[in-house]
C-alpha cells in the first residue's frame, strides 16, 4: 500500500488602525495611522510504503517512509505619527520627525524525516516491533541538523498460552511488555546557531543636539555544535483483566533519560556582560510510575440494560539532573543530583519573644539573627539554626555542599496526578463524570493575599492574624509601617509559609439523551 499525502496551508491576515487623538510620549496629542501584513505559509508532504503477509502462524508488516515539512513567516509594519491628513489615512503622511516607522521579519523553517517500522508476530502470542527514524532541522547548523532515533518493544500475551487454560474462567487476560525506545526535541530559537545583528536599536540621549541616534547590537553569545536533545524511554508493564474483561488493571514503570538537553550552559559571573547561551550541557533522569483500574458492568432495570464504569488512573514521576557544568553546585543553578522543582528555604522555628533579649534589647547567647538584619525585635521569625555559625542565619556559599542555614523545605513539581472517571448508561441517558487532580505540591507564595502589607494596598481578612503584642500567637509575622524595617527577612523563602497546591477538580460533567430511532428516522437524522 503507497499513500501519499500533501497539504498545505496559507494564511494572510491585514489589520489597521487610526487614531485621531493619541499622546506620544506623555506630551502633546497626535494622529495615528498604522498597517500590518502578515503571511503565514505552511506545507507538508508526507509518504508511506507499507506491506504486510502471513507465512503460516508469522505475521510481519514492514513500513517505511518520509516526511518534508516546511513554514514560512512574513510580517511588514508601518506607522506614521501626526498626519497632515486625517481624510487619507496612510501611514507615510506622518509629519513628526522619525515618524513614518517601518519594520519587517522574516522566518523559515524546514524539516525532513525518514522512518521505517517492522511488526512481527507469532500466532498472536509474542509481539515484536522494531523502528527507526531520522530528522533533520533547519533549527541545527549544517553538520549538526541531523539525528537517529531508533526504538523496539516486545509483548507476551500470556493468556494465550496453554498453561493459563485453568484459570480463564475468571482470569480473562495478561499481557507482559517491555520497551526502549528514543525521540529528539529541537526547541531552540529559530536561528539560534547564528550570530545575529539588530539594527532598531535607538540611544535614549542624542549627540550634539541632532536627535536620538540608532545603533547596531550583536546577538548573545552562541554555542557551537548546538544539536538534538534525545529522550530515551524504558518501560515495563503488565495488563490483566478479570471476570471477563469487567474489571481491568494496568501498571507501568519507566525511566526516561534525556541527553544533550538544550538548556543554559554553566553558571557565568555577571562581568561577562551577556546572557548564557543555551547548549547541549545536561543530562536529566526521569523515574516514574502509572497505573490503571477500572470496572465496567451492566444489568437490567425494567427490561433495559443498564450500564455503568468507572476508571481510577494514579501516577507519580521525579526528575534528577545526572550532568551539568557545575562543579561548585550553585542551588541557582543545575546541578548533578538535584531534583528538578525542589525548593531551597529556611527552616521556620518560631516568632522572636520577649524572653530572647536582654534588658539592653540585644539578643541572649545562642539566639541567631539573620545575616543583614541590624537588630530584630518580638514577632519577627526566629529561623532555625543548621551550621556552625550559632550566631547568624545565612545562606553560606549558595551551595549544596555549603548551604549554611538553608535546606530542602519542599518541590514544586505535581507529584501523584491522578484521575477518576464515572459514567452510567439508561434509555438512551447518559450521564459521565471525570475528576483529576495532584496529591503533592509545594508553592512558594508572594502574592498580596499571601502576606499582610505594611504598606499602600489592600489588607485582606485572610492576613489579618499578624503578630501584635496583644497577640503574640498570630500566624504571621509583625508587621512594619510600609513594609519596612526586617519586612524583607520576615519574608525570607521558609517552611511554615509554604503552600499546598495540591487540589481535586471536577473537570467535566457530561448529560446527553439519544433520540429513539424512530423518532430520529421521522426527522431524517438517521438511515
Amino acid at each position: 500500500t503507497l499513500t501519499s499525502t500533501f497539504g498545505f496551508d496559507k494564511k494572510d491576515i491585514r489589520t489597521g488602525h487610526f487614531a485621531d487623538t493619541y499622546t506620544l510620549d506623555g506630551a502633546g496629542n497626535y494622529s495615528l495611522a498604522d498597517a500590518t501584513n502578515h503571511s503565514d505559509v505552511n506545507w507538508s508532504w508526507e509518504n508511506t510504503l507499507a506491506y504486510s503477509f502471513t507465512l503460516g502462524k508469522h505475521n510481519l508488516s514492514l513500513m517505511a517512509g518520509n516526511a518534508l515539512y516546511k513554514n514560512v513567516a512574513e510580517e511588514y509594519k508601518g506607522a506614521g505619527h501626526n498626519l497632515i491628513s486625517s481624510t487619507m489615512l496612510f501611514y507615510n503622511l506622518g509629519g513628526l520627525q522619525d515618524s513614518q516607522q517601518i519594520s519587517s521579519s522574516y522566518v523559515q523553517t524546514t524539516m525532513a524525516s525518514f522512518f521505517g517500522r517492522i511488526n512481527y508476530d507469532y500466532m498472536g502470542k509474542y509481539l515484536l516491533e522494531v523502528s527507526c527514524r531520522a530528522d533533520g532541522s533547519s533549527r541545527f547548523a549544517e553538520g549538526d541538523r541531523w539525528g537517529i532515533f531508533p526504538s523496539v518493544s516486545a509483548g507476551w500475551r500470556i493468556s494465550e498460552e496453554n498453561f493459563f487454560k485453568p484459570v480463564s474462567d475468571w482470569w480473562s487476560s495478561l499481557k507482559l511488555r517491555a520497551s526502549v525506545g528514543s525521540l529528539g526535541n529541537q526547541q531552540v530559537d529559530y536561528y539560534a546557531y547564528l550570530q545575529t545583528i539588530t539594527s532598531d536599536n535607538q540611544f535614549s540621549y542624542t549627540f550634539d543636539g541632532e536627535g536620538k541616534a540608532y545603533y547596531a547590537k550583536i546577538s548573545n553569545p552562541i554555542s557551537s555544535g548546538l544539536t538534538w536533545e534525545t529522550v530515551t524511554t524504558y518501560n515495563v508493564g503488565l495488563d490483566m483483566s478479570f471476570l471477563r474483561n469487567r474489571l481491568s488493571m494496568s501498571a507501568d514503570y519507566y525511566v526516561r533519560k534525556t541527553t544533550d538537553m538544550l538548556t543554559t550552559s554553566l553558571t557565568l559571573p555577571d562581568v561577562y556582560g551577556a546572557s548564557t547561551p543555551k547548549a547541549n550541557c545536561a543530562d536529566l533522569r526521569t523515574n516514574g510510575w502509572e497505573l490503571s483500574v477500572s470496572w465496567n458492568d451492566s444489568f437490567k432495570v425494567a427490561n433495559k440494560p443498564f450500564r455503568y464504569g468507572i476508571q481510577a488512573t494514579l501516577g507519580d514521576y521525579q526528575r534528577t539532573i545526572t550532568k551539568y557544568n557545575n562543579p561548585d553546585k550553585l542551588i541557582s543553578d543545575h546541578y548533578v543530583g538535584k531534583k528538578m522543582g525542589e525548593i531551597w528555604g529556611y527552616v521556620t522555628d518560631r516568632f522572636y519573644t520577649e524572653d530572647d533579649f536582654n534588658a539592653d534589647g540585644t539578643l541572649k547567647p545562642g539566639i541567631p539573627i539573620p545575616k543583614g538584619a541590624g537588630k530584630v525585635f518580638p514577632g519577627d521569625v526566629l529561623y532555625k539554626n543548621f551550621d556552625d555559625d550559632t550566631e547568624t542565619i545565612w545562606s553560606g556559599e549558595g551551595t549544596a555542599d555549603n548551604p549554611g542555614d538553608q535546606r530542602i523545605i519542599g518541590n514544586s513539581t505535581p507529584r501523584f496526578h491522578y484521575g477518576i472517571t464515572a459514567g452510567i448508561s439508561w434509555k438512551g441517558l447518559d450521564l459521565s463524570i471525570f475528576l483529576r487532580g495532584v496529591g503533592k505540591r509545594d508553592y512558594w507564595r508572594t502574592d498580596q493575599i499571601a502576606w499582610p502589607t505594611g504598606g499602600w494596598g489592600s489588607l485582606f481578612k485572610e492576613t489579618l492574624d499578624f503578630w501584635t503584642p496583644t497577640n503574640t500567637n498570630a500566624y504571621y509575622p509583625r508587621v512594619y509601617s510600609n513594609d519596612g524595617v526586617n519586612t524583607s527577612y520576615n519574608h525570607w523563602k521558609q517552611s511554615k509559609y509554604l503552600a499546598n497546591a495540591s487540589y481535586l477538580k471536577l473537570q467535566n460533567i457530561t448529560l446527553s439523551y439519544t433520540l429513539p430511532k424512530v423518532w430520529s428516522q421521522r426527522l431524517y437524522f438517521d438511515d
